[in-house]
C-alpha cells in the first residue's frame, strides 16, 4: 500500500506532465492504411439479401425500399460509431470497423 508520501508525489508528478492526445501526424500516417478482413460489404445489398425478389420485381416500390435499405444503412454506421466511441481497442478517428 502506498504511503501518504507517495500519494502526495504523485499527484505532483501527474501535474507536471500533462495528458496527451495523439498527434495529427499519428493520425495522418495512419490514414490510408490498408486494413484486411473487413468482413462482407453490405452497402446497399442488405434488403435485397434478406428479402424475396418478388418485392423488388415491381418498380413502383423500388425506390419505396431503397430509403429503407438507406435508412438501415444510416442504423448500421451509427451503431459502429457508438462501438468506436465507447472501445478501447479502436482509434476514435478510424472507419474500417466492422
Amino acid at each position: 500500500m502506498a504511503t501518504e508520501i507517495q500519494k502526495v508525489s504523485a499527484q505532483k508528478r501527474e501535474k507536471l506532465f500533462p495528458k496527451i492526445r495523439p498527434s495529427y501526424y499519428n493520425s495522418a500516417l495512419h490514414q490510408n492504411d490498408q486494413i484486411k478482413n473487413l468482413g462482407y460489404d453490405y452497402t446497399g445489398k442488405i434488403l435485397k439479401k434478406t428479402t424475396s425478389p418478388e418485392l423488388w420485381a415491381n418498380p413502383l416500390q423500388i425506390s419505396f425500399y431503397e430509403r429503407i435499405e438507406g435508412i438501415i444503412n444510416f442504423l448500421i454506421e451509427q451503431v459502429k460509431y457508438i462501438k468506436k466511441t465507447f472501445s478501447i481497442a479502436h482509434d476514435k478517428e478510424s472507419i474500417n470497423l466492422n
